[in-house]
């Protein structure tokens, strides 16, 4: 027995002396390099210190503009959402009904579609009872049941069922879930167990529309209403979204209620409300006039400001660090689209802070929105066949099946204006261009993120 004891002794002496030689081995040199001068870490300190004395200089604790409402949290977007009474009121209206609903939200890309769903359900959360509230994103090559599948199940996080679900299509935990073989071994100085790991493989679910209508059945046992909110079906090809839609008229039959958001040549009004009855209310969100628009500004920036210094939207310092005069002319140029207001102050507030400006001026106004247009410009994801139908609309102010020349089309080796159609709304969704609002034919034309300051002026004077 003194033998054994003896053996373990020596061998914590071992490990212990050999852990003392790797600790003096290792931190002596680190202790010694933080004595050195380090001149790229303070030259770096010194460019971090002067951005952070602009933006508190501007009252600001960060650049507040984000071009999406999914970036935000569920307290900011309460702190910057803007607007649209009369769409919330139709829609909460809805709720104060048993009857499920299924609502379409449609509006051009960027008119705040996303922020409005995610507002509508915020306010379920947080004051309809046994509600479960879920919001997903379609996913690209997805249809509309395995996406309702996957919002309910991360709404049910205690539902071990529902967990196994996303589990088996490998969305949850991140780390594939592992089957564990082995067995154990012990001797005098180590116990342990030798284990062989094979990885569970995911597998998409075969039925999703009956594996979604199993799993709301356990949900509507512990909620009184179950809402799903499938966003960005713009993102998708417009065929592609009729088809789904068809596809799944059981699904938006159910009894969940559902909310989609998309725009009207990717949904089609009339085919979907009219001849399919898919929808109960389709509610159309239009651009914000300028002075909602300017109220919008002023949310974003309050929402940047410590708590004791935001601002009223009657006091001219409410838009610092724009002038009242520049922060008319910003929410001018966004033309009433949240995502445009987003994108421009970003790049104006990016601009004004590198060159270390107290106040965005005229001067720094137009040098933002310059630079605005320069990195919109050189999106990444952008062709050399992109530019050139860029370059196209540019040249005609209007590109449509009437302004297009076969030369046009030969260049870009189409026959028809259709062929283009798929970068045109690609354009759409960089914010590039936009799609005018006619029920003639597609029309598309420049953002005002691209149109220079003078050239807008002339714009509106012819």
């Amino acid at each position: 027995m003194s033998a054994v004891l003896s053996q373990i002794f020596r061998f914590l002496r071992l490990v212990l002396s050999a852990r003392l030689h790797y600790i003096e081995r290792v931190d002596r040199p680190l202790i010694w390099r933080k004595k050195l001068p380090n001149k790229a870490m303070s030259e770096a300190d010194r460019i971090f210190d002067e951005l952070t004395n602009t933006l508190s200089r501007w009252g600001l604790e960060e650049i507040p503009f984000t071009e999406s409402a999914s970036c935000l949290g569920l307290s900011k977007l309460r702190e910057v959402f803007t607007g649209r009474t009369q769409e919330l009121r139709e829609v909460l209206t809805l709720f104060q009904g048993r009857e499920r609903k299924r609502i379409l939200v449609y509006g051009w890309a960027g008119i705040g579609k996303t922020a409005f769903i995610l507002e509508v359900l915020s306010v379920l959360q947080r004051k309809a009872k046994d509600t479960l509230a879920t919001y997903i994103s379609l996913p690209p090559k997805t249809d509309l049941a395995t996406a309702a599948l996957i919002a309910l199940a991360r709404g049910m996080e205690d539902d071990e069922w529902a967990q196994h679900q996303l589990n088996l299509m490998g969305l949850r935990p991140k780390k594939r879930p592992v089957q564990r073989t082995g067995k154990g071994k012990a001797d005098i100085l180590s116990i342990g167990i030798e284990a062989e790991e094979t990885t569970v493989p995911v597998t998409p679910p075969r039925f999703p529309a009956l594996s979604f209508e199993d799993l709301l059945e356990r949900a509507l046992k512990k909620y009184s209403r179950v809402v799903i909110a499938i966003d960005d079906l713009d993102k998708q090809d417009p065929a592609r979204v009729r088809e789904l839609l068809r596809n799944d008229q059981g699904l938006l039959k159910s009894g969940a209620w559902f909310m989609l958001t998309g725009h009207p040549s990717g949904l089609t009004r009339d085919i979907l409300t009219s001849e399919l009855g898919l929808f109960d209310l389709a509610i159309e969100l239009k651009q914000l006039d300028q002075d909602t628009t300017y109220r919008m500004l002023v949310n974003y920036l309050n929402s940047a400001r410590p708590k004791k210094a935001t601002r009223d939207f009657d006091d001219p310092a409410a838009v610092q660090p724009f002038t009242p005069e520049t922060a008319c002319v910003l929410c001018e140029r966004s033309d009433g689209v949240p995502r445009w207001l987003n994108r421009l102050g970003n790049y104006v507030l990016l601009k004004a802070a590198s060159i270390h400006a107290d106040l965005v001026t005229d001067d720094v106004l137009q040098q933002g929105l310059e630079y605005a247009a320069h990195q919109l410009r050189g999106q990444s994801g952008l062709t050399a066949e992109d530019y050139y139908v860029l370059d196209l609309v540019l040249e005609k102010r209007i590109l449509s099946d009437e302004t297009v020349t076969l030369t046009d089309l030969e260049r870009l080796k189409a026959k028809e204006f259709s062929e283009i159609l798929p970068i045109l709304e690609k354009l759409v969704q960089y914010d590039l261009l936009r799609r005018l609002p006619s029920e003639r034919a597609a029309e598309y034309e420049p953002t005002p993120l691209l149109i220079g300051k003078t050239e807008q002026k002339e714009d509106k004077a012819d």
